[in-house]
């Protein structure tokens, strides 16, 4: 045993958000924490490493053994490389200089062999002497090339100091490794890798996560967490919802069949206590009924909420045509040479790293920007739905006024059963928009688009902020929705089951594969070979391209590109500063619309930001 949860119990306030959480991990158990948005899955990891204590129960960790923890805030230190940060890891070097020192010493004061011995063994123990080879595997495997390790931790990216510091977690190699959604910001190489590398992994996972074919890939046991209680399944995430629908549907069964004998039992005594020949047979009964458990079994199902999409009338055949187009920001060009024929019916998903052009490519499709060259067709008769990654236009106060607004021949009790379709019931629907999470802004974004009846969907990651529940719903209404389907996601799972063609975003140019399938495999098949064609491009680079005019005119260009990339950073960061210092304003804090302005505003800088950013630290930062 690893882990041992008992009974564990916990509230904020009045609100019970942890009633029974009880189960045990051994060592190679790899199990995957899930439940609903809000069910406390966060919450039970903080109490077992114990930054919150429970109300009752107990947390029983096995003597000696080590708990590694991936938080968002990582604690990674600002002043060192990449590199540097990973030999931190394990204090590595301080054990190697300590038992340097000590051989030293031992010469002439024999008396310190056993302290010896015990940092040699801690050093053996940590792998030491292996050590360069496991952070040049992790590494590696974590999509930090050679080229990045004497990076200062300070100019990386969100995403990159979430890898790196899930990096170093690794290499620490802990015998209980906790992960809360550890698949953000990874792409699908590095997860295919990482799955890999947690398959083999020697101590006990547990993990919290939404992602589908994660767990299935890498976890043997499925703990679920419901209504604050916990129940553990021995298998796989897909495994565990066929035995999870068969369990409810015995107990259902079971319930119907003591609701059947309890009215028996009642409808006998009622008819039989006035009698004195059978009124103790009727008590009897009453007694039998007491015994009776009725309490009416959970259903873990996601009932309250249903999605449907049904497409109003056809378009032409051809829906969207881009022929030779390239996109991106001023003074910037993200990807080119984009060619693309999307008839009716057909769905598409768009795959590729952070600051690659995925959304830009939405956003020149819907004409929002301008395309740097080529040309967007879209064809006759289409009708567009979008859902975009940025969720927080709701510019009324509640879901109610939302939806009303935007259909107001709908009277109030329409709108009311429409929101309550998405999980919005009672006072919900005039719960303020700034007070809404980022599942229920998705939500309440199903309920627009189902009114739209759109035969061409445009979606930018549609599976962000839901739980892997409601991300099963989303899935059967685009599973059945007969339109024609554009979409941007990193939902592996969803790609694949959908049956979407994939178009690749990678260093400025677009790859079309017929399957996720085929994607896989090239990339997989790619990654070696392509790592030694980047190498051998450097070595030609100077025969080749930098003599002459030529080398002159391309280090211009490189020269002019990089400022203007700085230049547009710099104001996009002033104007992240300059909002944020408007919206703590008491004077703006009390005009709702004002405040949801800017907070549209600095929700579109930050995301241009980041890709802006990311593209600066990938091509000009060496």
């Amino acid at each position: 045993m690893v882990l041992a949860l008992q009974n564990i119990k916990f509230s904020y306030g009045e609100n019970a958000v942890i009633e029974d959480a009880s189960f045990q991990l051994e060592e190679y158990d790899r199990a995957g924490l899930v439940g609903y948005n809000g069910c406390g899955k966060t919450t039970l990891l903080g109490i077992i490493t114990g930054n919150l204590i429970p109300d009752g129960g107990s947390v029983i960790l096995r003597n000696g053994a080590v708990m590694g923890y991936l938080r968002q805030d990582s604690g990674l230190h600002e002043d060192q490389t990449v590199l540097g940060e990973m030999r931190m890891a394990n204090n590595a070097d301080q054990l190697l200089e300590q038992m340097k020192r000590l051989e030293r010493e031992m010469v002439n004061d024999p008396e310190l062999l056993s302290e010896y011995q015990v940092v040699s063994e801690r050093y053996e123990a940590i792998d030491g002497y292996h050590l360069d080879y496991q952070i040049r595997r992790i590494l590696l495997g974590m999509g930090f090339p050679e080229e990045t390790w004497t990076k200062s931790v300070a100019v990386l990216s969100g995403g990159e100091k979430t890898r790196l510091s899930l990096a170093k977690l690794l290499l620490q190699t802990p015998d209980l490794l906790l992960l809360d959604e550890p698949t953000n910001h990874l792409d699908v190489e590095t997860l295919d890798w990482l799955e890999g590398y947690l398959t083999g992994y020697k101590g006990a996972v547990l993990v919290v996560s939404h992602d589908r074919h994660f767990l299935d890939n890498v976890c043997n046991r499925t703990i679920q967490l419901h209504n604050g209680k916990t129940k553990l399944y021995p298998c796989p995430f897909s495994e565990y919802l066929v035995r999870r629908e068969n369990d409810e549907r015995v107990e259902r069964a079971h319930y119907e069949q003591t609701m059947e004998k309890a009215e028996k039992y009642r409808d006998f005594a009622e008819r039989n206590m006035a009698r004195a020949s059978t009124r103790n047979m009727a008590k009897s009964r009453l007694k039998m009924l007491e015994r009776l458990d009725l309490t009416a079994p959970e259903d873990s199902s996601h009932t309250d909420i249903k999605f449907e999409i049904v497409p109003d009338g056809e378009p032409y055949k051809d829906v969207l045509r881009l022929s030779d187009l390239s996109v991106g920001v001023p003074g910037l060009v993200l990807c080119s040479g984009i060619d693309l024929l999307l008839q009716r019916g057909e769905r598409i998903a768009v795959i590729g790293r952070n600051g690659y052009g995925k959304t830009t490519l939405i956003r020149t499709i819907l004409g929002e920007i301008r395309p740097i060259a080529g040309r967007v067709v879209i064809g006759g008769g289409v009708r567009i739905g979008v859902q975009k990654q940025d969720l927080f236009h709701v510019e009324n106060e509640s879901p109610l006024m939302y939806i009303w607004d935007r259909y107001p021949q709908m009277d109030q009790l329409q709108v009311r059963k429409l929101l309550a379709l998405v999980g919005f019931r009672d006072e919900e629907v005039f719960t303020e928009a700034r007070g809404l999470s980022g599942g229920e802004l998705a939500r309440l974004n199903m309920a627009r688009l189902s009114l739209e009846h759109p035969n061409f969907l445009i979606l930018d990651e549609p599976t962000n902020h839901l739980d892997i529940f409601t991300k099963d719903i989303l899935f059967e209404a685009l599973n059945t929705y007969t339109g024609t389907l554009f979409m941007v996601s990193h939902d592996r799972w969803l790609i694949e089951n959908l049956g979407c063609r994939i178009m690749f975003l990678e260093d400025g140019t677009a790859r079309l594969f017929d399957s996720y399938d085929s994607f896989r495999a090239y990339a997989q098949a790619s990654r070696t070979e392509q790592n030694e064609q980047k190498e051998q491009k450097k070595e030609r680079q100077p025969a080749e391209t930098l003599s002459g005019k030529d080398a002159r005119r391309q280090k211009a260009e490189y020269r002019q590109k990089k400022s203007d990339l700085e230049k547009r950073i710099a104001e996009l960061e002033k104007e992240e500063k300059d909002i944020e210092s408007s919206i703590s304003d008491p004077s703006v804090a009390s005009d709702a619309v004002k405040l949801n302005d800017l907070c549209i505003r600095l929700d579109s800088v930050k995301n241009e930001l980041s890709d802006l950013t990311d593209e600066y630290l990938t091509n000009y930062v060496e």
